[in-house]
Formats: structure tokens, C-alpha cells, sequence
């Protein structure tokens, strides 16, 4: 006669969660804790004070601003998205499918841009291409302070 026996233990009455196990509260694993706690709770409190909004600000932006903020958004969304697509792709398939001097060199620098916070991009774009910077002064002095340049701090000078 055989007997089979049943290799799967079922828990006990008197097992430990595995949370209230000492292993569980090492070093790592508690500094990993207060830190996350220091990040989530400032963010819970935005997240939060969103349920309860001030008294007339959004009424106020409803009717005044945000109909144009977001037609603002929505048109750099579309033009960022697409000059982004268009310049990428075309870019990409020209380092990988043709064989020119300087590809390589020309691939690796399409890569720097990336190495840079994009507010310290506009930052400096801001900086060049402003009414005082020195392609606007630069431009003027050549032809004349009549001529007409788009404003850099608008949806059109994005």
C-alpha cells in the first residue's frame, strides 16, 4: 500500500508577516523608507489640496485664462511633437543609412542635447534670441531697427 504525502506546507497559526519580520527592517530598507516618505508626502499634499480648491480661482481662470492656456498647449503639444518627428526620423536615418566623413561624430553630438535639463535649454535659447540678446542686437545692427522680429516669448517664438 502507498502512501502519498503532500509536499506543500500550509501556514501556521502562529506565522509572521513578513513585514513584521526583523530581516525586513535592515538598514537599506528603512533609509529607503524615510526617504520616500519625505518624497511622497509633500506630493500627496499637492495632489491633495487639489480636491479642495480656493474659493473663486477657478471660476476666474475658467472664464478669463484657461480656454487660452490650453489652446496654447495644445498648439506647442502638435508643433514640438511633429518638428520633433520630422527632425528625428530624418536625422536618425540619415547617421544610420548613409556613410559620410564626421557620422560618427555627428551621431554621438545629436546625443548631447539629451545631457541637458530642457529649462536650461530655454533658458539659454531665451537668453540668445531675446529682444537685448545678442542675435536680435546683432540683426538690428545690420538692418535696421525697423525690421520685424517674432517675439521669442510667445507660442509663435517656440
Amino acid at each position: 500500500m502507498s502512501t502519498q504525502t503532500d509536499n506543500t506546507t500550509a501556514p501556521t497559526k502562529g506565522a509572521v508577516p513578513f513585514f513584521l519580520k526583523r530581516q525586513f527592517y535592515d538598514g537599506w530598507r528603512l533609509v529607503t523608507l524615510v526617504v520616500a516618505t519625505l518624497v511622497v508626502i509633500p506630493l500627496s499634499v499637492v495632489l491633495l489640496s487639489w480636491l479642495i480648491p480656493a474659493t473663486d480661482i477657478w471660476t476666474h481662470l475658467s472664464q478669463t485664462l484657461l480656454a487660452d492656456l490650453l489652446t496654447n498647449t495644445l498648439w506647442l503639444v502638435l508643433g514640438v511633437s511633429s518638428g520633433t518627428m520630422l527632425l528625428g526620423v530624418s536625422l536618425a536615418w540619415l547617421t544610420a543609412v548613409c556613410e559620410f566623413p564626421g557620422r560618427r561624430t555627428f551621431s554621438w553630438a545629436l546625443l548631447l542635447p539629451l545631457a541637458m535639463p530642457a529649462y536650461v535649454l530655454a533658458f539659454v535659447s531665451l537668453g540668445l534670441f531675446d529682444f537685448a540678446g545678442p542675435v536680435q542686437t546683432l540683426l538690428r545692427e545690420l538692418f535696421g531697427s525697423s525690421s520685424w522680429f517674432p517675439d521669442i516669448r510667445s507660442t509663435g517664438g517656440v
